[in-house]
């Protein structure tokens, strides 16, 4: 599978998670200049662009 001609990097997250946990916006800050939020959906649609 490829994308533009890029093979995506993939890992399996074998962790379970506890429910609750949330992600401090501190931490996302960096990956959000990659997300392109859907109009419609804004909360539930990203797009992830790789750069």
């Amino acid at each position: 599978m490829t994308w533009k001609g890029i093979k995506p990097i993939v890992n399996l997250v074998t962790t379970t998670y506890e429910t609750g946990v949330k992600v401090l916006a501190d931490a996302l800050k960096p990956y959000k200049v990659f997300w392109q939020r859907s109009e419609n959906l804004p909360k539930w649609d990203i797009t992830i662009v790789p750069y």
